[in-house]
C-alpha cells in the first residue's frame, strides 16, 4: 500500500468527482509501510485508514466500493493500492454494478458484514463495515439476479471449496489454466486439481516475469499433478509488464468458470482460516471456448525478497482517534497490556503526551491538550505507544471531527483549513465572508474563548442540531455517522479554532504585499497583471466583508455577533490592509454597536484598547471626552493599568496613531466627561452646596446654567430641572419631541432645554443612550 499514491492520484480524483468520504481498510503490514511515507500528509483528516490484523494470515483483498444513495460500483482485482498496482504491473480488475451483478454485490455486502464480526481479525472498523454493507444491499433492491456472477471470499470458508462447487454445478472440469505471481510448493494447485477431478494443470509462464514477493515462489515446484507451462494470449502485451494478476479459467462440461481477484495459488490464499481474500467468479454456462495459448517453459526460480533484518521485532500497529483533548486508541498487533507511555511522533522526535494503562484488548485513552488545533492546521498525526516491557506500536490518528466539518462547511472546508494554517488568499477570505453572510448563525457555532482569550455568546441551541435540508448533502454512510466526533461538539470546537486563528498575529497576506510593491519596474507587465488580479480579489473581499458587517451589527444580531465582528474586522485590517478612512469607519461603527450591549468582564480590556485606538487617530478635547465617555460606559477601570495595544493590533496595522497608549490613557484619565460633571452637579444639588466639579459643563451649557446655578438658592429654579430616568428625544414632563438642536445638546453635553413646551432644563447623566 502507498498512501502517497492514494493522496496524489485517487483521493484528488474522488474529490473532483464529488466524493465526500473515503476509508481504507488495510493489513497491518500495509499500515506499517504507510507510516514510513513522510509524503502521506492527509491521512486521518481527508480520509480514514483502518488497520486490520488477521490472526493466522494477512488481510489481502483488493476491493473498492464506490457507493452513493441506492447506487454503487465495485472493483475487485489483484492490484495493490500503489503506483505499480494501478498501472505499473500487469493486473486484472473486475468492475461490477448492481445492474448486471446484483448477486456479487450482495456477496460483497456479506463479506463486510462478516468482517465486522469475524473472530480471527482485530480492527476498529466494525461500524464502517456495517455501513458499507447496508449501502451495498440498498443498491441491489429490485435488481434481477441469475447467479452467474458471484464474489467469493474466505471469511466463510475456503475459496477452493467454492470454486469446486461452482465447477460441479457446471458438470465437472475438463481443463484448468492458472496465472499467478506467487505459489506455494505446489500443494494448493494440486489439491484444487484433485478436487475438480483433473490430473494436470496449465500454468501461465509470463514472458516479462512476475513481481517479486516476500514469501512464496514464482512457480509450483512440487506438485502431485502434471504441470504444463504455457503462455496465454490474453496476457500478452506490446510493452510487457511484470505479472501480478491472479486468474483461473476452468473449462467445464457445461460451461466455463473464470475466477480473478486477490488469491494467489497458495494454501494461505485458497484454503480456510488463513488470509482474508476476495475474488469474482463468472459462470458462463454452455460456453466451451476458453483462453488460447502457446507452449512455453517454466521461468527461472526466483527467491523471495530478503528484507534487511536487524533482529529487532517489527513495530506494532495501533489505531487512534483524537477528539478534543483526548486520544482514544487500541493496539491491534502485537498484544500489549499494562502501563505504557503515549508519544506524538514528530519530525523533531517523539513528544510525550501521557502515561496510560493498556486494557486487556490493548485499548487506551490519553490526554493530549492542544493537539486537536495543531492537527487542523495540516500535516500527518502519528502516535506511538511504548509499553513497560519495551514493546512499541505506532499508528495514524484520525481527527474525529473532520467529517463533521466537511459536512457542515461543504466546499468552504478547504478555505477554512487554509485560514487555520495561515495560507489563505483574498479569494478564501471573500468566500468565508460570503458563507457567514448567508447564515450568520454559523458564527455563533464557534466555541469561545479559544486559546488567546476573549469571550462571547454561548452557541445557540440550534447549533447543536442538523437541519433536515442538510441531510441530503452527505449520506450518513461509510464514515460520517461512525466517527466519535460526528456530533455538534467537534464542529463548535473547529469554528472556535477558526476564530482563534483570526486573532493570531500574521501580518498582511503575501498577495497584499505584492500590491504594496506594485511600483517596482523590475517586475514587468506579467507581475503587474498578477497584482491587478489580486487587487480585484482584495476589493471583492472588502466589499463582501462590508455587507457582512452591516448584517452583524444590525439590531437583531448585534448582541450575538458584536465581538466576532470585532475579531473579523481586525483580521480584515491586518490581512487585507484597507485604507485608513475605511478602517476608521468600521472602527467607529463597531464602537457605536458595543455601547449598546453589555460588555463581559474578560472583553473589557479589548474594548478599552479599541477605544484608545480610535482616539489615537485624532486627539482633541471632544475626542478625549468621547473616549472617556465610552470607557466609563463600559465600566473600565480608569485607575488601573493601561490596556495592551496588542489587543488592537489589527487596527494599528492600518490606522496611524498620534500618541502611545500610555500617553492616551493618562490624558483620558485627566479629563472629565460632561455627564460625569452632570452627575457631580446633581450630587452637589442634592447636598445643597455648589462645588467646582462641573466648571467645564457650566461653560458648555451656559444657556441652561443660569437656572442650574440658581437652583441652589431657589426652589422655583430647582423645580425647573428635570433629571431624565431613561433616554428619550422627548420632554419627560410634556412628552413633546424636542427640537433637533436640543437633542444634539443632550447627547453632547448632557444638558438641554425643552424649548417647545415647558422650558425646563433637562439633564441626562448616563454615559450611554441605553442607560
Amino acid at each position: 500500500m502507498s498512501l502517497s499514491f492514494f493522496e496524489a492520484v485517487l483521493l484528488d480524483a474522488l474529490v473532483r468527482g464529488g466524493g465526500r468520504e473515503a476509508v481504507i481498510l488495510a493489513d497491518v503490514e500495509g499500515v506499517r509501510a504507510g507510516l514510513s511515507e513522510q509524503g502521506a500528509r492527509r491521512v486521518g483528516r481527508d480520509y480514514e485508514l483502518e488497520p486490520i490484523s488477521v490472526a493466522a494470515g494477512v488481510f489481502h483483498p483488493k476491493l473498492s466500493a464506490l457507493v452513493a444513495d441506492d447506487e454503487c460500483h465495485l472493483l475487485v482485482g489483484s492490484g495493490n493500492l500503489t503506483f505499480n498496482g494501478w498501472g505499473g504491473n500487469l493486473e486484472v480488475f473486475e468492475h461490477l454494478h448492481p445492474g448486471f451483478a446484483a448477486d456479487a454485490i450482495d456477496d460483497a455486502a456479506g463479506f463486510f458484514e462478516l468482517l465486522a464480526l469475524a473472530d480471527n481479525v482485530r480492527h476498529g472498523a466494525a461500524n464502517h463495515c456495517e455501513l458499507v454493507a447496508n449501502d451495498l444491499r440498498k443498491s441491489t433492491l429490485g435488481r434481477s439476479r441469475n447467479g452467474d456472477i458471484r464474489l467469493f471470499h474466505s471469511l466463510d470458508g475456503a475459496i477452493s471449496g467454492k470454486i469446486a462447487n461452482a465447477v460441479d454445478s457446471l458438470g465437472g472440469a475438463t481443463r484448468l489454466i492458472a496465472a499467478a505471481p506467487f505459489w506455494d510448493n505446489g500443494k494448493a494447485i494440486s489439491r484444487l486439481c484433485e478436487t475438480v477431478g483433473l490430473d494436470h494443470v496449465f500454468i501461465h509462464a509470463h514472458s516479462c516475469g512476475t513481481v517479486q514477493g516476500k514469501i512464496g515462489s514464482n512457480w509450483p515446484s512440487q506438485t502431485s499433478v502434471e504441470v504444463r507451462a504455457v503462455e496465454l494470449d490474453v496476457l500478452k502485451e506490446e510493452k510487457p509488464r511484470k505479472l501480478h494478476a491472479k486468474a483461473f479459467e476452468i473449462i467445464c462440461r457445461r460451461g466455463r468458470l473464470l475466477v480473478s481477484g486477490s488469491p494467489n495459488a497458495s494454501t494461505a490464499a485458497l484454503g480456510a482460516g488463513r488470509n482474508v481474500e476476495a475474488c469474482v467468479a463468472r459462470m458462463q454456462r454452455d460456453r466451451m471456448v476458453g483462453w488460447t495459448y502457446v507452449p512455453s517453459s517454466p521461468p527461472q526460480p526466483m527467491d523471495p525478497v530478503d528484507d534487511a533484518d536487524d533482529g529487532s521485532a517489527p513495530i506494532g500497529i495501533l489505531r487512534a482517534a483524537l477528539e478534543g483533548d483526548h486520544i482514544s486508541g487500541q493496539v491491534l498487533a502485537p498484544a500489549m497490556t499494562g502501563v505504557a507511555s503515549v508519544y506524538q511522533v514528530t519530525a523533531e522526535g517523539p513528544r510525550k503526551l501521557d502515561d496510560v494503562e493498556l486494557a486487556a484488548d490493548g485499548s487506551f485513552t490519553a490526554s493530549a491538550p492542544g493537539l486537536e488545533v495543531q492537527s487542523w492546521k495540516g500535516g500527518r498525526l502519528v502516535v506511538r505507544v511504548e509499553a513497560s516491557d519495551g514493546s512499541v506500536a505506532e499508528g495514524f490518528v484520525s481527527l474525529a471531527a473532520f467529517t463533521e466539518m466537511t459536512r457542515r462547511a461543504g466546499p468552504l472546508g478547504p478555505r477554512l483549513l487554509a485560514i487555520l494554517a495561515g495560507t489563505e488568499t483574498p479569494a478564501d477570505v471573500a468566500a468565508m465572508m460570503s458563507w457567514f453572510h448567508e447564515d450568520p448563525r454559523r458564527m455563533a457555532q464557534a466555541a469561545m474563548p479559544i486559546g488567546g482569550g476573549g469571550a462571547g455568546v454561548r452557541a445557540a441551541s440550534e447549533d447543536q442540531t442538523v437541519a433536515v435540508s442538510d441531510l441530503g448533502l452527505v449520506r450518513a454512510s461509510v464514515l460520517g455517522a461512525n466517527r466519535p466526533g460526528a456530533g455538534g461538539a467537534g464542529w463548535v470546537r473547529f469554528m472556535g479554532y477558526v476564530f482563534a486563528a483570526l486573532r493570531e498575529k500574521r501580518g498582511p497576506l503575501e498577495q497584499v504585499g505584492a500590491i504594496r510593491n506594485a511600483d517596482s519596474e523590475d517586475e514587468g507587465d506579467v507581475i503587474t497583471e498578477e497584482v491587478q488580479a489580486v487587487d480585484r480579489a482584495v476589493d471583492h473581499s472588502l466589499a463582501v466583508f462590508e455587507q457582512f458587517l452591516d448584517k452583524m451589527l444590525s439590531p437583531g444580531l448585534v448582541e450575538l455577533h458584536a465581538f466576532r465582528a470585532l475579531d473579523l474586522t481586525q483580521y480584515i485590517c491586518e490581512r487585507l490592509q484597507p485604507d485608513q478612512q475605511r478602517a476608521k469607519g468600521w472602527l467607529q461603527r463597531l464602537l457605536d454597536a458595543l455601547t449598546r450591549i453589555e460588555i463581559p468582564d474578560d472583553r473589557r480590556e479589548l474594548v478599552s484598547a479599541v477605544v484608545l485606538t480610535l482616539l489615537g487617530t485624532r486627539i482633541d478635547e471632544n475626542d478625549l471626552r468621547a473616549a472617556r465617555s465610552r470607557l466609563v460606559g463600559l465600566e473600565a477601570d480608569l485607575k488601573g493599568d493601561c490596556p495592551s495595544p496588542e489587543l488592537a493590533r489589527g487596527f494599528h496595522s492600518v490606522l496611524n496613531q498620534n500618541a502611545t497608549f500610555p500617553e492616551l490613557w493618562d490624558r483620558v484619565r485627566g479629563i472629565r466627561t460632561y455627564r460625569e460633571q452632570a452627575r457631580s452637579y446633581l450630587d452637589a444639588l442634592a447636598a445643597g452646596l455648589p462645588s467646582d466639579g462641573y466648571a467645564e459643563l457650566a461653560l458648555a451649557a451656559k444657556d441652561e446654567f443660569a437656572t442650574m446655578a440658581d437652583a441652589f438658592r431657589s426652589e422655583r429654579s430647582r423645580k425647573k430641572i428635570e433629571v431624565m430616568k431613561q433616554w428619550s428625544e422627548a420632554c419627560p414632563k410634556c412628552h413633546r419631541t424636542l427640537p433637533k438642536i436640543e437633542v444634539g445638546k443632550l447627547r453632547s453635553t448632557a444638558v438641554a432645554t425643552a424649548r417647545n413646551c415647558c422650558g425646563h432644563v433637562l439633564i441626562w447623566p448616563e454615559e450611554a443612550e441605553h442607560g
